[in-house]
């Protein structure tokens, strides 16, 4: 008859015919449905297990959710990590774990082999003596796992004295029903706001862009934690009840891929604010992040908000982040449709002042159509909640891109910034304007705070790329733009940049060559730079062809501006000056960044530009 297969993996023995684990002969006592998760795990060594295909396995006939298996990996953790400082269970976000230790069959060893059990106790008769230790350490063990679950862990170290920084991985969508992916998104981005909003001193969280790049990932958390430089990593997944969302939360350490904490929540969509809240409020004490009075006091006083509001609102977001016309059209009527169900709900009115301003640089809309909208829209966000962060950032943005508001708009940014440091959108659109306004080095470190929380956005490494040319550092910008293109190889503005970047160097034919790589857009800022590059390498008659194209174009917002661009390239100042005149009194946005552009540098000796920006009241 043959032997029963015994495991072994590190210092273990795994007997499966005896439910046991053992380390150099001593038990260790775990509870079955444990004993089995581990059991999956190492007869699939090296393969990632499903989450559903655990659950399926080890609890076959009962529904439960996430959390608690997630609660069986995390007390399987602590018992291994105990005994031996190897990691032996991997996490995949969104996918699985896998064990990823080597394993070995061997035959059951005697030595270590727990004799057999006598016939099973009678009722109203004990236990076995020789047994009462594994229930009392099985008891233990669950007892433990419990209270760590659900008070901080008590971690004492460096972070007590550091900020601590947290990714919020995308909300995983388990409905069942693709069309719910919007919601998803949605919850994805107001768990990152609540979360940065709590106390930025100590918790850095990553801004969106960056967490959504691992929406579909096959990387495990020690992997995204290298790339964000994050401490810790949030888990989450929805689903869809009648009239209610079952929303599930994991909080993993990076460090060894400790599950800290693990929660289901179960509510109605008019208390999802609530939840949120609950969710930060809890997050922010596994980690030991102190809250500020004003913030606990914010969190308890969140009410309820119409579920067709929200419904609507995440609609919103969800096209707003897509940036195309269609999708810019379609935002817009969702929020919209969200101000009419809950005219009191504050971050409608904010999405929709992000929208117009959208809109304008998409050109959809005129400079004063979009940005009158867009500024009527932050006001009233802000008149029914002033500590909204996107609001005043919004606003600031208006200030300083079309109403030439320069000291307005430096108040907004830096008020945006006070109520939420974490706001990687606040620290961008403000490097950019200092940048604008000649204080280079104070907009690169304002770009610096916004990489730091956006690691991965390749707007901010473009922008990034542009002030280290303009600090005479064009190698460094070089580098930015190419790991941007590794990452992202269709982001039309990084080529954009480089063929800048080129130019400004004087390596015209490799910004004619960076931009050929691009398909054949309409007439826009491609071809601008394509006429600029062309002119520079002396394809005199095919830059003339360009803005020929461009002044032809008068209903477009930005031609002056851009056939500026082409003039310049030519060596033609006098009609240079004349579009960015014509670009200055219809306040094409692009004006107030006439000295942080690349392809205008010809120009910065001339006196007529001190005197265009004169005009503009540009600060010196």
């Amino acid at each position: 008859m043959s032997q029963p297969v015994v495991y072994e993996f590190g210092s273990y023995r795994l007997d499966p015919s005896q439910q046991l684990l053992t380390h150099g002969g001593r038990e260790i006592p775990l509870t079955p449905k444990a004993f089995q998760t581990l059991l999956v795990l190492v007869e699939s060594q090296g393969r990632i297990v499903g989450k559903d295909e655990l659950l399926r396995k080890v609890w076959p006939s009962t529904v439960v959710e996430e959390a608690t298996l997630a609660q069986n990996v995390f007390t399987l953790r602590k018992q291994l990590q105990g005994e031996d400082d190897v990691q032996y269970i991997e996490t995949l976000p969104k996918r699985g774990y896998r064990f990823v230790a080597k394993v070995r069959i061997a035959p059951p060893a005697h030595a270590e082999t727990i004799p057999a059990e006598p016939a099973p106790a009678t009722a109203g008769t004990a236990p076995p003596a020789k047994r009462l230790p594994y229930y009392l350490g099985a008891a233990a063990a669950v007892c433990a796992a419990t209270l760590l679950l659900w008070r901080p862990w008590s971690h004492a170290g460096p972070e007590e004295n550091r900020r601590i920084m947290l990714a919020v991985l995308p909300v995983q969508n388990l409905t069942g029903d693709p069309g719910q992916e919007y919601l998803a998104d949605g919850l994805t981005d107001e768990v990152i706001a609540d979360l940065g909003g709590l106390n930025p001193e100590r918790l850095g969280v990553i801004a969106r862009t960056s967490a959504m790049v691992y929406k579909q990932t096959n990387k495990n958390i020690r992997q995204i934690a290298r790339e964000l430089g994050v401490d810790y990593v949030l888990e989450t997944s929805v689903r869809e009840g009648p009239g209610q969302i079952r929303f599930t939360a994991q909080l993993i350490r990076t460090q060894d891929q400790t599950h800290v904490w693990a929660q289901n929540y179960q509510r109605s969509m008019s208390d999802i604010l609530a939840m949120q809240s609950d969710l930060a409020r809890t997050v922010a004490e596994q980690i030991r992040v102190k809250l500020p009075q004003a913030v606990v006091a914010r969190l308890a006083s969140q009410h309820p908000v119409s579920p067709e509001a929200y419904d609507a609102y995440f609609r919103g977001r969800y096209f707003w982040n897509k940036r195309t016309t269609e999708a810019m059209r379609t935002a817009e009527r969702y929020f919209q449709q969200a101000i009419q169900a809950d005219p009191a709900f504050a971050p409608s009115y904010a999405g929709l002042a992000d929208c117009y301003q959208v809109m304008v640089n998409l050109n959809q809309m005129s400079p004063e159509e979009g940005f009158s909208r867009a500024r009527a829209a932050a006001e009233r966000a802000l008149q029914l909640d002033g500590a909204l962060a996107e609001a005043h950032t919004s606003l600031a943005s208006i200030k300083g891109d079309y109403e030439w508001d320069w000291q307005g708009a430096e108040s907004g940014y830096r008020r945006a910034i006070e109520l939420n440091p974490n706001y990687a959108t606040a620290h961008h659109w403000y490097g950019d304007f200092l940048a604008g306004t000649g204080r280079i080095e104070e907009g690169m470190a304002e770009m610096r705070k916004a990489q730091e929380l956006d690691p991965l956005s390749p707007v901010i490494r473009v922008s990034a790329a542009n002030m280290y040319c303009l600090l005479d550092r064009c190698s460094e910008a070089i580098q930015e733009l190419q790991r941007t293109l590794d990452t992202f190889p269709d982001f039309v503005e990084a080529h954009e940049a480089l063929a800048e970047i080129y130019g400004y160097l004087g390596r015209y034919e490799q910004s004619v060559a960076e931009l050929g790589k691009e398909h054949e857009p309409p007439l826009g800022h491609v071809q601008v730079l394509r006429g600029f590059a062309a002119a520079k390498a002396g394809r005199t008659q095919e830059a003339v062809e360009i803005v020929r194209q461009i002044e032809a174009q008068t209903a477009e917002p930005h031609a002056n501006y851009w056939a500026a661009i082409v003039y310049t390239g030519l060596g033609d100042k006098e009609r240079a000056f004349a579009r960015l005149e014509s670009a200055r009194q219809a306040r094409d946005p692009y004006m107030p960044y006439l000295r942080s552009a690349l392809p205008l540098k010809d120009l910065s000796p001339d006196p007529r530009l001190a005197e265009l920006l004169r005009r503009m009241q540009m600060p010196n």
